[in-house]
């Protein structure tokens, strides 16, 4: 199954981006989103149903998520590894890209590019509603794009995915034209992710400030009740009617309940004992025997985006040394670590940029040679050793802080072999355990020197998200350039491929972009994370976010 959803996710977000980047502009249908089967997780037999196997209306499926609990349930806020599946059950999008990779229509029925780049119309589709019954229109739309940019919003993602939007102006009730200060290649890709999903306009112009707490969408659940630590609990909206992959009606499941589960024994248990229905983030030691347990199912699918990776914080020492930085990066055992951490579910990453999304290079150069990382290290100056190993400079130990949130135990362990291998180097690695909030806020701060993780996105303008020198943090404005790297070379690569609208001249400014970021080494790229989903045979109808490669639950249905 694993091979069959890598493929076709390749297969797809290529297609996506020949349909989105290109001059032609992108039309859907005048009407509702166009319908196909759509895709999904294994299920159980079809048994327990209508006579015919169709689906079953009602019931409770519970699912099992690790520890990596948002903060905020604003999507526009969030940026947690679990966004769309907490989040998709609620919120709707502008667009949607289905199993074979072409953008969709969605809350917009149709839409239009200018010969330059510069501006989108969107016709928007009609009689929707959002929960609290105020229609889906061209001013809703448009202050949804005014509320991811807002400084007040600090979105630590939105904001960056639409940088290049000026403004907008309502033609009609249900026409929208968007103005762009330069062309954006990915611009109608990330308008398919839950991170830029659709808000109530009545509550971001009556009370913004509930978003994070009590968010109002137009989705086919409900938010229900969420108590932190614990559980967020959603309930059928008997209402909808305009989901995007294959069918419009509402939801087949009554309520829908998602556990955080931090441990990953516990979550594998509590589906075994029928205690929950489904598991995302399933242990990676566990995945054989489910696939050998008749009772359950499995299935995943490769998330798109930058490979999981160790940052580097490139603005203080010892990782301002491109030395230093390149030393680390060849003395850790990628392939070692990656094969005793995941029992081989895990790819381990071939550059900067992950094989399923587009235009990704295959990037030589990141090997495992500790005789050339001590070279290094020589040439940087750190030739002296204590007793203890560790190399000295002008009396300064090279000592690392690295931040560990502990919410995911493998990451915990990708953090101890990084460490054993800087020690053997001569690097101190400290790992200091800190709760998600004060590593975000320390990352976002500068105040660290390693840190692990994924960035998730359907386009490759992930590396202008992640390493242009324009998304460093400051106090005007939160960017998600953790590893503080600014180099002008770089920055005009990655400006050149998000401006580019020929498909073929964009894939080679992004090869340029990945070669040159082998050299910086401002993190260790690790592995393509894939998303791991099981579930109970009872559980039927589980799809995926093919734009992020998550799993979710608008055909579920349980026998």
């Amino acid at each position: 199954m694993r091979t069959r959803s890598k493929l076709l996710l390749v297969t797809a977000l290529l297609a996506t981006a020949l349909t989105a980047c290109g001059n032609v502009p992108a039309n859907g249908p005048a009407s509702g989103p166009a319908s196909g089967p759509a895709s999904g997780p294994a299920s159980g037999p079809a048994t327990g149903g209508a006579a015919d196997g169709s689906p079953k209306p009602g019931g409770t499926l519970v699912l099992g998520e690790n520890g990596d609990e948002p903060a905020c349930l604003d999507p526009h806020q969030l940026s947690t590894t679990n966004t769309t599946v907490v989040g998709r059950p609620i919120f709707d999008s502008l667009l949607w890209q289905d199993a074979d990779g072409n953008l969709k229509p969605w809350l917009a029925s149709a839409w239009k590019v200018s010969d330059d780049g510069l501006t989108y119309t969107f016709t928007l589709r009609q009689g929707v509603r959002f929960h609290d019954g105020s229609a889906w229109d061209a001013e809703a739309l448009r202050l949804n794009l005014e509320h991811m940019r807002a400084p007040a919003t600090k979105s630590p993602l939105a904001a960056a995915y639409i940088a290049p939007y000026e403004d907008a102006e309502v033609v009609d009730e249900h026409t929208l034209k968007v103005r762009l200060s330069s062309p954006y290649s990915a611009f109608l890709n990330v308008l398919a992710q839950s991170y830029l999903a659709m808000i109530s306009p009545k509550q971001l112009k009556e009370d913004p400030a509930s978003t994070c707490e009590h968010p109002v969408g137009s989705g086919p659940f409900v938010f229900d009740k969420w108590t932190k630590g614990q559980s967020i609990a959603y309930r059928k909206n008997p209402g909808y009617a305009w989901g995007p992959a294959g069918r419009g009606g509402p939801a087949y499941l009554d309520r829908l309940e998602i556990r955080f589960l931090a441990e990953d024994a516990t979550r594998y248990n509590a589906l075994l004992a029928g205690e929950v229905d489904v598991i995302d983030n399933t242990p990676p030691q566990n995945v054989e025997d489910i696939k050998a347990n008749p009772d359950l199912a499995f299935d995943t699918i490769d998330r798109p985006g930058h490979p999981f990776s160790v940052w580097l914080n490139t603005g203080r020492a010892p990782f301002s040394d491109q030395r230093v930085r390149q030393a680390l990066t060849l003395a850790v055992d990628r392939e070692a670590i990656i094969g005793s951490v995941s029992f081989g579910q895990w790819n381990v990453a071939t550059g900067f940029v992950t094989p399923s999304t587009p235009d990704h290079a295959e990037s030589g150069g990141i090997a495992h040679d500790p005789a050339k990382a001590a070279t290094l290290l020589d040439e940087a100056g750190w030739t002296a050793k204590g007793s203890d190993g560790i190399r000295v400079k002008d009396g300064r130990r090279l000592t690392a802080v690295a931040l560990d949130t502990g919410v995911n135990p493998q990451n915990t362990q990708i953090l101890v072999q990084t460490q054993a291998a800087a020690a053997k180097l001569g690097i101190e690695l400290k790992i200091e355990n800190v709760t998600a909030q004060v590593s975000s806020d320390r990352t976002a701060k500068g105040d660290f020197d390693v840190s692990v993780g994924i960035w998730t996105t359907n386009t490759a303008d992930v590396l202008w998200i992640q390493y242009s020198s324009k998304n460093i943090t400051t106090a005007e404005r939160r960017g998600q350039n953790t590893t503080r790297l600014a180099d002008d070379q770089l920055d005009e690569l990655l400006e050149r491929a998000r401006q580019s609208t020929d498909a073929a001249e964009r894939a080679a400014i992004y090869g340029q972009a990945q070669a040159r970021l082998v050299g910086l080494a401002p993190a260790i790229p690790l592995y393509d994370r894939p998303s791991l989903v099981s579930s109970r045979t009872k559980v039927h109808g589980l799809t995926w976010d093919y734009a992020y490669g998550a799993v979710t639950f608008h055909d579920t249905w349980v026998s």
